[in-house]
């Protein structure tokens, strides 16, 4: 029937199997068309499927059911949930429960679930706790501020935007079921992952045999593939990965500033600066070396990431003493998969501090990125060092969590450099080598390097900080009034 299972049996944990799957098309392929304030915006349908289908009963059963079946047994079952551009399944288990585990992934593809008279008060609840949620982000200080950065930095794209309170209301259960049924309805677009103490093979491949290789293919989706096949299945991956809507999000062409005023009982301040990032090397078709190049550019972007949060840790903490943590990170997950497209996103610098320091601490930031830019401050080696040693330490640790092998297995599958290999194992030591390779040979002549091509001068920049309304004590300790709620000073 297609499906794609890959194992992987540890000693890591007695008790423990972990179960990852993914397909290609996630919530880009459910945008609004209509409607000339919710066109581009995901449809709420999309975005509560899983929860209509748990309220119907996934896997054929009720969730009181559900739960009567799992009591005393070790299984976490967790229906499929979309992201920008993939649908994602999420499952464990004890090995003595490994069985009835596949049993509930045999039912989920056989039993679609259908929204009918006696689940209406069920489907109810689905729609309220929606609205309760949609009217708890307009009171959540947090929340405001995070879908703040969100409109800022996307231009105020229509997917970063809320499901209106009207949409919420009018949502369709009908069509929230379709979308649930059809992510779980053709077993050759998912790819399953096992990691863990599996059974022995003479016992759990006729297991996989029987619950998943059982599950039909719905008409006119070709069949599994025979070994003489397996190249014109990767052309077929690929033509997966290509038939995925992108989200063409642009990061602000000119600096921004946005302030959010919330009221609040205890003043609290909180402070994100983001930079567009793009990796200059771009997997394309047929090409290991081009894979490779865009591999050993972002691991080296994710030590200049471990860097800049240590220096600015130093700076901003530990010299100056006016905020408890300072955070440092890279995110491409809204960046298309497509070959041939280079990989964007953003590296964001976040703090929280006293709202009366905040432009200050905003400006020591700025200085202290042009002050290594510009060589004052430039990394030294035992900065590198001192990363490496980390990433190192950190690495030994989670390589004996069988989530992260079931994790990194996945991500392998559905990377840019096995749409290039076609072979996982291929895909995996390429991965390895190149990780080690940029490990071993980091040094301050490079770290440089990938600073200036991720930070150059100049770069544009987007700063929102949260603010409470009302007076607020400067820096030097005179009282002043705020500008209007949401201004905007870039």
């Amino acid at each position: 029937n297609g499906f794609r299972i890959f194992l992987k049996e540890t000693d890591l944990f007695d008790d423990e199997i972990i179960v990852r799957a993914r397909r290609w098309g996630g919530l880009s392929e459910h945008l609004v068309k209509g409607g000339p304030l919710s066109r581009g915006a995901v449809s709420v349908e999309a975005q509560t499927c899983s929860m209509a289908a748990m309220m119907l009963g996934i896997c054929g059963l009720s969730v009181e059911s559900l739960q009567e079946c799992l009591d005393g047994r070790r299984v976490e079952p967790n229906p499929p949930a979309m992201e920008a551009y993939s649908t994602a399944l999420d499952a464990s288990a004890s090995p003595a429960d490994l069985e009835a585990l596949l049993t509930l992934l045999h039912l989920l593809f056989l039993s679609p679930v259908e929204p009918g008279e006696k689940s209406r008060g069920r489907l109810s609840l689905v729609k309220f706790s929606f609205l309760a949620w949609r009217l708890g982000e307009n009171r959540d200080p947090q929340a405001l501020f995070r879908n703040r950065v969100q409109r800022c930095i996307t231009q105020d794209h229509p997917y970063s935007r809320l499901p209106s309170l009207w949409n919420i209301l009018r949502l369709d259960f009908k069509k929230a079921s379709a979308i649930f049924n059809e992510r779980v309805s053709s077993p050759s677009e998912w790819t399953f992952v096992l990691v863990g103490r599996l059974p022995k093979r003479e016992v759990l491949l006729p297991m996989l045999d029987t619950y998943l290789g059982s599950i039909p293919s719905p008409s006119g989706v070709p069949a599994a593939p025979a070994p003489s096949e397996i190249s014109s299945a990767a052309a077929r991956e690929v033509a997966r990965r290509e038939a995925v809507t992108p989200l063409d999000i642009a990061f602000p062409a000119k600096t921004t500033r946005e302030e959010v005023r919330l009221r609040m009982i205890e003043p609290k301040g909180s402070t994100l600066v983001c930079f567009p990032a793009r990796l200059a090397a771009v997997t394309t078709a047929g090409s290991a070396a081009s894979a490779e190049a865009e591999l050993r550019e972002l691991f080296r972007l994710r030590l200049l990431v471990r860097m800049l949060e240590t220096r600015l840790v130093e700076v901003l903490r530990f010299k100056r003493g006016q905020v408890y943590s300072v955070s440092v990170a890279d995110d491409f997950s809204l960046s298309p998969p497509h070959l041939g497209r280079h990989r964007t996103g953003t590296i964001s610098i976040g703090f929280e501090c006293d709202p009366a320091e905040a432009d200050e601490l905003i400006e020591a930031t700025q200085t202290e990125l042009q002050r290594l830019r510009s060589g004052e401050a430039a990394f030294a080696a035992e900065n590198v060092s001192a990363a490496l040693e980390q990433e190192r330490r950190e690495f030994e640790e989670i390589f004996h969590k069988n989530d992260w092998w079931a994790g990194t297995i996945l991500d392998m599958y559905f990377s840019r450099c096995h749409a290039v290999t076609g072979d996982i194992g291929a895909s995996l030591a390429l991965w390895w080598r190149v990780r080690a390779e940029v490990v071993g040979s980091l040094d301050v002549e490079g770290a440089m390097a990938a600073l200036h091509a991720v930070l150059p001068d100049g770069a544009t920049s987007a700063v929102v900080t949260m603010r409470p309304k009302g007076k607020v004590p400067s820096s030097g300790g005179k009282n002043r009034e705020p500008d209007a709620e949401g201004s905007n000073a870039g």
